[in-house]
């Protein structure tokens, strides 16, 4: 099962980054399958580093703190190749909108119509997110397979605002 340290080799893999520019990535293009925190970024730099799984270059900065830069050592690659080369684990599906939806007798009907109505604005919203994220990383570079990840998300909220919008609509009747 993948953890905060393959999540954040893996950034590391092709190039050195800062914890702000590793909490970036994980805010911006990778929060629609994996559900990583400001928190956790820094413990789990510092026990790879400890591990010798990544390196620290502190840059002196005159006017500003100093930045700490890690990359990925051959251990950590080493590390990182291990999980990529595992077999997928099962995925746990946890949703708030649908728990509450689960138990919606306990809700009025205009309860109900409102939490699907919020559900596929907010869906609505990530699908925006998403496609203009792409654009910007086209041009700044993206791989293949990263690309086929975006594509999945976006296949996936899709999916689900369209079949929201059928049972609401069902509902509503």
């Amino acid at each position: 099962m993948m953890k905060g340290r393959e999540v954040i080799l893996g950034i590391l893999r092709n190039k050195p980054q800062t914890g702000y520019e590793i909490n970036d990535v994980l805010k911006n293009q990778i929060s629609y399958f994996y559900d990583g925190t400001y928190g956790m970024i820094y413990p789990t730099l510092k026990k790879l580093e400890q591990e010798g799984k990544v390196v620290k270059q502190t840059i002196i900065q005159a006017d500003k703190p100093n930045k700490n830069v890690f990359s990925i050592t051959a251990a950590g690659k080493k590390e990182l190749q291990t999980y990529l080369n595992s077999d997928a684990v099962a995925e746990v599906f946890k949703s708030d909108f649908l728990m509450k939806l689960f138990f919606g007798d306990n809700l009025s009907r205009s309860q109900i119509i409102n939490l699907m109505e919020k559900e596929i604005q907010l869906k609505t919203a990530q699908i925006n997110h998403l496609q203009s994220s792409l654009q910007q990383w086209e041009q700044e570079g993206i791989t293949d397979s990263q690309k086929i990840t975006v594509g999945y998300g976006l296949a996936h909220y899709t999916a689900v605002v369209d079949y929201l919008n059928q049972q609401l609509a069902a509902f509503k009747q």
